[in-house]
């Protein structure tokens, strides 16, 4: 292990410059993306500070998008962020696809429930429809980067539920069994605080800060064709606006 040596005649506090020292590190790819730094005891030897200063140091490089913390796991070097068009209408799959890289999901809950007074709204149903729910973890080269909660009506799709298991595209799936063809969205981004269950499944932090997204996808008739609320930590997405519709 290599001892750093802080400068005592500097001005900076001593967590501002360990907090410089980590960053040029990874600049210079001593620490890789995705890359676990060294434990916090580990790094209080290295640059001979209390845990107090390398806590310090770490939070600052945490909240500014440097470092990301993992639950249960240590503190690890940020991913460069993935862009995403936030009008692009291309499912997960074909997002994927498209940045060269290997899509996966994980079910957590697939259920039947009945549209309450907003979800009925967002599908022009009643309230009472009966809706698939179906709550799934998006992942990107087996590293999670969504989660999405998705309503379906079964009015539309029957059958739908008992054939999610076996879907890889959704989208694909809706085309090629009920000839559905998604042509817009519509979109809404707040940015909230991750709640424990979310941070467990994003391994992140509670409390990291998370793009909220409210989506309806419409068919070619602008007929709705499904809702889905993702959740994403905002310092592994950008979000852009390029396009709106497909030609």
């Amino acid at each position: 292990m290599v001892v750093v040596n802080l400068k005592s005649a500097s001005m900076a506090p001593l967590y501002v410059q360990v907090r410089q020292l980590l960053k040029e590190d990874i600049m210079q790819g001593r620490y890789k993306p995705e890359e676990q730094l060294p434990t916090e005891a580990e790094l209080c030897d290295m640059y001979q500070v209390s845990r107090i200063t390398i806590r310090k140091a770490i939070a600052d490089l945490v909240n500014d998008g440097t470092l990301t913390r993992k639950q249960g796991k240590g503190t690890f070097v940020t991913s460069k962020k993935i862009r995403n068009e936030l009008l692009s209408i291309s499912g997960f799959s074909e997002f994927s696809a498209e940045l060269g890289k290997k899509p996966g999901s994980r079910i957590i809950s697939s259920s039947i429930v009945e549209a309450d007074e907003i979800l009925a709204q967002a599908l022009r149903g009643s309230i009472g429809d009966a809706l698939l729910r179906l709550v799934r973890l998006l992942y990107v080269d087996e590293r999670p980067l969504f989660l999405d909660i998705a309503h379906y009506p079964l009015a539309r799709y029957p059958g739908l539920e008992q054939r999610i298991g076996e879907i890889q595209s959704t989208y694909n799936f809706l085309h090629e069994q009920y000839g559905i063809e998604i042509a817009s969205n519509e979109k809404v981004i707040d940015v909230i605080f991750a709640r424990k269950e979310e941070a467990q499944l994003l391994e992140c932090e509670p409390g990291a800060t998370l793009f909220k997204i409210e989506k309806i996808a419409y068919d070619v008739v602008d007929v709705p064709v499904h809702t889905s609320t993702l959740f994403c930590e905002t310092n592994k997405v950008s979000l852009s606006v390029q396009r709106a519709y497909k030609h």
